[in-house]
Parts: C-alpha cells; structure tokens; sequence
C-alpha cells in the first residue's frame, strides 16, 4: 500500500475520478445534448476499469486482470463514441467490442495458455489505446460544419492527437524492451507503463476541458441562434400584427397583454386601456358566457359573436382563439364580417322573398306553411288559409302601364304586410295573386281580420304619375279541418275565391 500511495497510479486514479464526476456534470446540465452522456459512460467505465486492476496488484486475481485492461479499452472506445456523436457523424461502435476483446484475448493467452512477455501486453494495450484516440481527433480536425465551433474542434483534436502520440509512444517503448527481452517483474515499474501517468494523464484532463468548452459553445451557439430566431419571429409577428385587417389580441393566463392597431381601431379602444383587461368587456353581455369556454377550447374554429365598440355600438364579429406557446399565451382574433353578415341576409331574402314585393315567395312560404300545419295538427289548433286576388288588375297594367302596376302590388303587399300578425305568413304567389296562411286562428276570427284588410285595401289610393289609382281585392278563406293536407286546404281556398270573383269580387267568402 505503501508503494501504491507514492506511485503517480493513485494521482491518475484521483485524475480520473474527477474526470468522471465532472463528465457527469457536463451530461446533466447539457441535457438533450448528444455526446456527454457518452463521456460519462467512458469515464466511469475507466474508473472500474483502473480499480479493478488496482485490487488485481494487491490480491493477484487473474480475471480482474483481463477484466480490467478490456474495461478500460471499452471505456475509452466510449469516450471517442462521444466525440462522433457530438459532431453527428455515424458511430463506429465496432471499436468497442474489438478493443475490449482483443485486449482480453491477449491476457487470457497469458494467463491461461502461454505466458506473454509483460512489455508486450503492455504494447497491444498502448497499440488499441492509440488508435482510438487517433480516430476522434481526425474527426475534430476535419470537421466541416459549424464554423463557429471550427477553432475549438481543432484545439480539443490536437489534444487528443498528443494523447495518441504518447500513447503510442508508450508502445514504441514496450515494443523495444519486448524485443530487447527487458521485462520488469513489477510492471508498475515499468517506464512504458508509467508513462500515460505522467504525460496522457493531464492530457486527457486537458482533453476533458475542450469537450466541455465544445459542449458549452454549442450551446451558448444555439442559444444566439435561437435567440436571433425568437427575435426574428417575433418582429415577423409584430409586423403581421400591424398589417393584419383583423383585430388581434394577446392573452396571457385569460388578460389581455397585447393588441394591435386594427383592433383598437375596431373597437375604438386604445390599447393601453385594454392592457390587463378580460376579453369579455369587448362583447355584449349576451356572448360573455362563451367567451370562456372559446378561451378553454382555443382550436381556432371560428365563432359568430356581437362585438361591442366603446362607443356602445355592436357589429357582427368572427372570434378565433389558438394557443401561442405552452406558457400559457393564446391569440385572440377578432374579424368584423359585417359585409358578410349583410351579404348572408340579402341572399337569404333573395331565397325567401318576393323580389318586388318583399312577401314571401312562393318556396319559402310552403316550407314554413308546412311546419305551421303540422304544428297546428299537433296542438290540436285551428288554421286558416286564404288567398288574395286584386281585381281587374290587368286593367292597370293595359291603361297605366306595368311600372303603375308593379307600384299598386308594392302598396297592396306593404298594407298587408302592416296589417298582419308577427306569426302570420304572407307571400306573393305570382302576378296579382297572393296567399296569407293565419295560424291559430278560428274562421270566424280569420274573417274578420280579412273583411277589415279588405276595406281597407278598398280606401288605398295609390299614385301612380300623377294619378290616383284605386284597387280592392277578392279574398277566398278556408280553414283546416283534422289531418288536412296543405294543397287541399289551397284548392278550398282557391275555390272559395273563385266564387267571390263570381258574386261580384271586393268580397270574402269562406269555403263551404
């Protein structure tokens, strides 16, 4: 023991225990960084490689020998694994399995079959122990890519070609005493031995370092270079901002902590009034209640909602919310589709009304009139139908020309309109023709509701260049018996207006 403390074998022991412990700091704290875990594995796999060959000088057992030598040949092979991995290139793991196992033969053969001279085991460790370090450090020195981490590549391969050197030379050194039959019966004696302790040694702590500034330079390289990219994207997103034509909020954890132009212009509030705000103020108080779950969901399906500006106006708003990061930021925009809202309604009324008159045209009418019917079979109600026909409106047409016509049907649809109930259906079935389906509503009721439209058709004047024209209406009513069909209940109608058009018109008869 004593020998072994005041022997350099304890200080390079010591050496690489340190360097074991600091290449698993370097792997923690560079994690998902690919290379340091290598060095971390090589070092410690050194490390139980060394003290195995420690406890094999003081008890003399023969596997730990073989054990040890291939441990440290493997550990090393790791460690240059890491350097290829670092600098992403294809691993050569071979080198793994055959420095390990060439090292093993070769002390099996001594220990088991024939003894081999000391400085020659000495000379197949140092031949593998050079060869591997020679491999990394070729890589280092021509490595293509990254010119920022050229300089630092260089140095760390020109280091580790040194270790190669004087682990080669340390080969050179056993081969001649091989050759010159010297062999020391304490190999810790041996000059070829003690060699990497006094020069390879420091040389891998050296090494060491330069990983870890190669390690450490990556990542403050890909910190810059993420650092550039945030900033980039995030000037890409201030200017996409500014020129969107939709308002845009940033929310961070539910409150507002941006917005752009458009939306203060959009809802007529400044931004710094907005700022630490809930995006519920900015609709009525109708919508607030879906806000929340929007701003839960934030998968950007669109969402029809009322805005509302400062001023206390309304507009007709698209609102999307989609998360911006993990952290808790989600982007709110917010699209005034006023137009489309107004296109959506004048093709709506296009589809529904008559185009001259605003009544309901003939399709649209039978759908809801259908629904109405089958409501009223439900409830057990009273339906009535009647239909409209202007009287001698032909006539206006020949005597005063369509334009006069189109204009008394405008006046005749408009008081009809005034006149009805908010659930009574009115359209236009084409010419002078027109149809009011009354629901709940008795005969007697839905007659005199008529007699009255009547009546007061017969007082219109309508002026048309300069004349006055007058118009009445001949009106057939009937109303749904259980089970009726809505083409039955038309045919009855129409039959009842033929018969008022034969007792003289300006007249309303009930179906019989």
């Amino acid at each position: 023991m004593e020998s072994l403390y005041f022997s350099p074998m304890l200080l390079g022991l010591n050496l690489m225990l340190a360097s074991a412990v600091a290449c698993t700091g370097l792997w923690y704290f560079s994690r998902p960084y690919r290379g340091p875990g290598f060095w971390m594995a090589g070092a410690w796999l050194l490390i139980l490689g060394i003290f195995s060959f420690f406890v094999f000088v003081a008890t003399g057992n023969r596997p730990l020998n073989v054990f040890g030598n291939a441990t440290q040949l493997a550990g090393e092979a790791v460690l240059m694994l890491g350097v290829f991995r670092f600098l992403d290139r294809p691993l050569p793991w071979w080198t793994v399995p055959v420095s390990a196992g060439l090292m093993a033969a070769a002390n099996s053969w001594h220990w088991w079959v024939a003894p081999l001279n000391s400085e020659l085991l000495i000379a197949i460790y140092a031949g593998i122990g050079g060869l591997l370090p020679l491999q990394a450090a070729s890589a280092l020195l021509r490595h293509p890519r990254d010119a920022e981490l050229r300089v630092v590549c260089r140095c760390v391969g020109i280091v580790l070609l040194g270790y190669a050197l004087v682990t080669l030379l340390r080969g050179g050194i056993a081969v001649h005493d091989w050759l010159n039959a010297i062999e020391h019966p304490d190999v810790t004696r041996s000059m070829a031995y003690l060699l990497p302790y006094n020069f390879a040694i420091p040389l891998w702590v050296i090494a060491l370092v330069g990983l870890a500034l190669m390690t450490m330079r990556r990542i403050l390289l890909d910190s810059q270079r993420n650092a550039r990219q945030a900033e980039a994207s995030a000037q890409r997103f201030e200017r996409l901002m500014n020129v969107t034509s939709c308002g845009m909020l940033v929310l961070q954890d539910g409150r507002i902590q941006d917005s752009n132009p458009t939306l203060d212009a959009l809802f007529g509030q400044p931004r710094e009034g907005l700022l630490q705000q809930t995006p519920e103020q900015l609709f009525v108080d109708a919508e607030r209640a879906r806000i929340g779950p929007l701003l839960t969901q934030a998968d950007g399906t669109p969402a029809d909602v009322t805005a509302l500006r400062r001023d206390g106006s309304t507009f007709p708003a698209e609102l999307s919310v989609t998360h911006l990061d993990g952290a808790g930021q989600q982007l709110l925009e917010v699209r005034d589709v006023s137009h489309r809202k107004a296109l959506e309604e004048r093709l709506r009324l296009q589809a529904t009304t008559d185009p001259l008159t605003g009544a309901l045209n003939r399709r649209a009418f039978y759908a809801r009139a259908e629904h109405e019917l089958q409501r009223a079979r439900r409830q057990g109600q009273t339906l009535c139908l009647a239909m409209l026909d202007l009287d001698h409106f032909k006539r206006i047409n020949d005597a005063h020309g369509h334009g006069s016509g189109d204009q008394v049907l405008c006046e005749f649809s408009r008081l009809c309109q005034h006149e009805a109930r908010s659930t009574d259906l009115f359209a236009r079935f084409g010419g002078e023709e027109f149809v009011f389906l009354l629901p709940d509503t008795t005969p007697d009721a839905a007659r005199n509701f008529l007699e009255r439209l009547r009546e007061s058709v017969e007082q219109l004047r309508v002026d048309a260049n300069g004349i006055s024209l007058r118009v009445s209406v001949s009106i057939g009513l009937a109303a749904s018996p259980p089970n009726a069909d809505l083409h039955l209940l038309q045919e009855a109608a129409d039959t009842a207006l033929y018969r008022a058009k034969q007792h003289g018109r300006n007249r309303v008869e009930l179906a019989l």
